[in-house]
C-alpha cells in the first residue's frame, strides 16, 4: 500500500478521453479466418475527467458533436450521477475512470474503487500467469474477482469480475490496462480496453492528460445543482447537494 501512495505524484488532473463502443456478439470474418467485434461509432462517446486525489471526481460524458449524455459528480460528500439523454443512459460504473482511484494515495478512496468492480477481499499474493510472467494479486482468484498489478511499477495491468447473467450462468468481465505512459513524473494506461466473455465491447483512449492548479468547482457545481433540480428522489442515490 506504501508503494501504491508514493507513487501517485497527480494532485489535481484534467483528462480527457475517447470511447469506441463495439458489439461483442457480431462478428465479420477477415480473409475469412479472422473474426473481430464491431464497432458501433454511432454509440461512440467522450469524456472529461476533473479529479482532485481523495475530494472530487467529476465526469462529463459527451457526444461526439459535444451534447451531455451523463453527469457524474463527486465532491467531498455530495454526489450525482445522472443521465442527460433520454436515448442515452449510462451507470455510474460505466462512466468511472477506475485507474485514477485506483492510484489515489488514499486507502479509503483505492478501496472504494476496488468496491465498486466487486473486490471486497483485499489479500494480497504473488500470481503466475499463463505465460509464466508473474503479477501482483489484490483479491482472491477463487472468487473471480481480482485485480493484477506490474510487481516492479505498480501499475494495475488488469482486473477480472464476473457478472451473474439471466441465463443461469457467469460471464467473465475483464479490464485491460495497457500502452502506459508517463506524464509530470505519472503513469498512466493510454488506453483501457472492456470484454465479456474476451469479447472487446468497449476501448477508453485518453485524447490529453493536464495537472491543474485548481478544479472549475463552481461551474461544475452549479451544473450539478441545476441537474438535481430535474432529478427525483431515489432510494438507490442520495441526491441532496
Amino acid at each position: 500500500m506504501y508503494q501504491l501512495e508514493s507513487r501517485m505524484n497527480w494532485r489535481r488532473v484534467k483528462m480527457e478521453t475517447i470511447v469506441q463502443v463495439f458489439d461483442p456478439f457480431q462478428k465479420y470474418d477477415v480473409n475469412e479466418n479472422i473474426a473481430s467485434t464491431v464497432e458501433i461509432p454511432a454509440r461512440g462517446y467522450k469524456q472529461v475527467i476533473h479529479w482532485k486525489d481523495g475530494e472530487a471526481l467529476v465526469v462529463e460524458t459527451l457526444s461526439m458533436k459535444g451534447d451531455l449524455l451523463h453527469f457524474y459528480y463527486e465532491f467531498k460528500e455530495r454526489f450525482l450521477s445522472v443521465s442527460v439523454n433520454d436515448n442515452r443512459t449510462f451507470e455510474s460504473e460505466d462512466v468511472m475512470p477506475i485507474h485514477l482511484r485506483f492510484r489515489s494515495r488514499f486507502d479509503e478512496t483505492r478501496s472504494k474503487a476496488l468496491k465498486e468492480v466487486g473486490i471486497v477481499n483485499k489479500e494480497i499474493a504473488y500470481h503466475l500467469g499463463k505465460d509464466n510472467h508473474v503479477f501482483l494479486r489484490v483479491g482472491n482468484l477463487e472468487s473471480g474477482h481480482y485485480a493484477l498489478l506490474n510487481p516492479k511499477t505498480y501499475d494495475l495491468l488488469s482486473i477480472n469480475n464476473r457478472i451473474w447473467n439471466s441465463d443461469g450462468r457467469w460471464i467473465d468481465l475483464k479490464i485491460i490496462f495497457k500502452s502506459y505512459e508517463t506524464y509530470r513524473w505519472q503513469t498512466y494506461p493510454k488506453v483501457t480496453e472492456y470484454f465479456l466473455d474476451e469479447q472487446l465491447f468497449k476501448r477508453v483512449t485518453v485524447s490529453s492528460v493536464q495537472t491543474i492548479s485548481r478544479l472549475p468547482i463552481k461551474r461544475l457545481k452549479e451544473l450539478a445543482k441545476e441537474l438535481n433540480q430535474k432529478q427525483i428522489a431515489t432510494l438507490k442515490y442520495d441526491y441532496a447537494l
